[in-house]
């Protein structure tokens, strides 16, 4: 009984976070604990440690005898993100530019020209998948495991802009292609200055998300 329960719990929680990942649960969305036994067909006590688990990654807010809702985003944590990525993607690409697999940037470059830039999930998805291959050269596992959760709330953040319509897809091939194009010829002034600058790029979208953000 005890391992249907533990079981049921992380399927809850998979579930749930998936959910709020894609924005299907958007920001600031209230979530109702009965509402959620019924949609996912299980008991209070999975829906109950799932939703402690994902309060414990930052994803809901739990106010006591008052409700849930799915948590918000901040001026402090996006410039927080912006600011860690400037520091550790061009740091890492520069040191460590002899490790990369050029058949698998060349990949990259194919698949970042070809994604359907419509579908929002897939799009976001080879976006961080990439970021997170560039910060794997370092062979860190606690920088993997951190920029990993700093990914999946960049991922989330862009998911919302394009829900509410300020997300712009329009240049992100050719800034991912001049990264790429910088690290094949393994020049390390070009690859921190593609880094910077799709970087930036991104910023400055969020900039316009985060202003949105307050007329909603």
């Amino acid at each position: 009984m005890e391992e249907k329960t533990i079981s049921m719990a992380e399927k809850t929680y998979k579930v749930l976070k998936t959910f709020i990942q894609n924005c299907d649960y958007m920001p600031g969305q209230p979530i109702s604990e009965k509402g959620l036994c019924e949609a996912l067909g299980c008991g209070r006590t999975p829906v109950r440690e799932a939703l402690l688990a994902l309060r414990d990654k930052g994803l809901v807010e739990i106010f006591p005898r008052k409700g849930i809702r799915v948590a918000g985003f901040t001026r402090e944590q996006i410039s927080e993100i912006y600011q860690i990525r400037k520091l550790v993607e061009p740091t890492v690409c520069v040191q460590y530019c002899l490790r990369f697999d050029k058949a698998v940037l060349l990949d990259y470059d194919r698949k970042f020209q070809m994604v359907d830039r419509s579908d929002d999930r897939a799009y976001y998805q080879l976006d961080t998948e990439f970021h997170r291959w560039l910060v794997a050269a370092a062979e860190n596992r606690t920088l993997d495991a951190f920029f990993a959760e700093l990914m999946e709330v960049q991922y989330r953040f862009g998911i919302y802009s394009a829900r509410i319509g300020t997300a712009e897809k329009h240049d992100y091939y050719t800034e991912h292609h001049e990264i790429i194009e910088a690290l094949l010829a393994e020049d390390v002034a070009r690859i921190e200055r593609a880094l910077i600058a799709h970087t930036n790029y991104s910023e400055v979208i969020a900039l316009k998300t985060l202003a949105a953000m307050d007329t909603l």
